[in-house]
């Protein structure tokens, strides 16, 4: 008996540990589902984040799926077993807590590369309250005023050739498509702020070494993927996967190959404070906090240039495309622009208080957000929960804000949200600019709002007004529209073709 007793416990005893680990994940969602019940949502995406992931697989972009749920279940609804969602403007500011900063998501892992056999987490990616602020501390010197000021060259610079090429007898003013000419203008900038080099994607007309679209692809990996992060680590992440990468010897896209480039040059011939550019003042960071290493700096570079080319090029083209089908509001900011005298290229001290330059692009931001995606953050899983928009939330769930249904809510917007009106942020009063100002997360919200953003105004407010100071702008065919595609981030997929009369 103890013999046949023997001979079965190699099978019994892993019979066992499996039955455990299936009791474990079975008690785990449970409590998951079981604390948020009181939550309304679809019943199946309040069982599983596989409802979430089929809709993006099927390439339903998350602004058309938070607009439906918010009609059909309120302010309040579950999209995950452990996802809550709320479009009441009262949730951003407990959401994006400044204080008790709620820490970013699972979610971002799925965004994190793998390098040369390395996962190496950038500034976006990192969930580490600890760790951000501590990189932030010796790297906020490239974001101040006069930091800003001393990048102006390299807009200024990249704005004339732009003007040049456009005024080139080569190029059909009759019929342009436009898109392509910003989103390479965009790009070029960005990097020479990032390391006062570019790929020369403007004078080529082509994305030079797929720089633009490797960026383009590791967003929509990071869209698909984000509502199962687990099955991400499991699939594409674990230890033979990550091990394959390091021996495949891959060196990156060549733009990584540039600024890599770039990074050792200075590297070995020192000189720092030599060069006005975000790297010469990460490399300033590094000397004075030694955990900010090489791969830190490079990370850091990277991500400030295709999180800001994404961010200027599709929200200048966005604009665009806003005000030449409302010639009424395109003719208002032509004579705040002609009032204004500007100088060519006109200079940030010129244009940072232009008012209704600024409503346009915020304007636009408010219509269309550059983050399509939720910007999930979690509840600590140690804590009490949190009260959010009168709801409870419990410990180890997400939240997201529902800015696609907010955006719309003519409590905080006013009157007829549905249309382009830059006005409303200059004809309210100071209460209802307050509620706009706490509700707009076009640069994210709370500690981690965009640290490059004043870049991305200082391109944008430039090269607006050097545009349409430089042309007479129309549509070729004045009643098309944007189609957008499926993504973490707005991109559209169809030309936005103009026609350019030289003034």
């Amino acid at each position: 008996m103890a013999v046949m007793y023997a001979s079965a416990l190699p099978v019994v005893i892993p019979a066992i540990l499996v039955g455990l680990a299936i009791s474990s994940l079975f008690v785990k969602f449970f409590l998951q589902f079981w604390s948020l019940r009181h939550i309304p949502g679809p019943p199946l995406a309040k069982l599983t984040n596989f409802w979430l992931a089929r809709k993006f697989w099927n390439k339903e972009t998350f602004c058309d799926i938070a607009v439906d749920l918010d009609r059909r279940y309120g302010p309040v609804v579950a999209y995950g077993p452990n996802r809550v969602l709320f479009s009441d403007a009262s949730a951003v500011p407990v959401i994006f807590n400044t204080k008790d900063a709620l820490p970013k998501a699972e979610s971002y892992e799925t965004a994190i590369p793998v390098v040369n056999g390395k996962l190496v987490t950038t500034i976006a990616t990192e969930r580490s309250e600890v760790r951000i602020s501590a990189i932030k501390k010796q790297i906020i010197g490239a974001f101040t005023t006069k930091a800003i000021l001393d990048y102006e060259p390299h807009v200024d610079r990249n704005i004339k050739y732009l003007m040049s090429r456009l005024s080139n007898d080569q190029v059909n003013l009759d019929q342009l498509n436009i898109a392509p000419w910003i989103i390479f203008f965009a790009f070029d900038t960005i990097c020479r702020i990032a390391f006062s080099d570019d790929q020369s994607l403007m004078e080529r007309q082509a994305d030079t070494g797929n720089s633009i679209e490797a960026g383009r692809q590791r967003f929509i990996y990071w869209h698909n993927w984000q509502s199962l992060p687990w099955l991400e680590r499991l699939l594409y992440k674990n230890w033979w996967a990550v091990r394959r990468s390091a021996k495949s010897g891959s060196k990156g896209n060549s733009l990584g190959q540039l600024a890599g480039a770039r990074l050792q040059d200075r590297l070995e011939k020192g000189g720092l404070g030599l060069h006005s550019d975000l790297l010469d003042r990460f490399l300033q960071g590094a000397e004075r906090d030694n955990t900010i290493t090489k791969t830190t700096v490079l990370g850091l570079v990277m991500s400030m240039i295709h999180a800001g080319a994404d961010t200027t090029s599709v929200t200048l083209i966005m604009t665009l495309h806003f005000l030449l089908t409302n010639p009424d509001k395109m003719k208002k900011l032509r004579k705040e622009l002609e009032d204004a005298n500007l100088s060519s290229p006109p200079q940030w001290t010129e244009v940072h208080n232009l008012r209704y330059l600024e409503a346009c692009v915020k304007e636009t931001g408010r219509l269309r957000p550059i983050l399509i995606d939720p910007i999930e953050r979690e509840v600590p899983a140690n804590g009490p929960g949190i009260e959010i928009a009168g709801a409870y939330i419990p410990p180890g769930n997400v939240v997201a804000v529902n800015t696609h249904a907010l955006n719309r809510d003519p409590r905080v917007w006013g009157e007829r949200t549905d249309e382009f009106r830059p006005e409303r942020w200059i004809e309210c009063d100071d209460a209802q600019l307050q509620r706009m100002e706490r509700a707009n997360l076009f640069f994210s919200g709370g500690r981690r709002l965009c640290i490059g953003q004043h870049i991305a105004w200082i391109e944008m407010l430039k090269f607006l007004p050097e545009l349409l100071a430089t042309f007479d702008i129309e549509l070729v065919n004045p009643g098309s529209t944007l189609r957008f595609e499926s993504g973490t981030m707005n991109r559209f997929t169809e030309e936005l073709n103009v026609r350019l009369t030289p003034r």
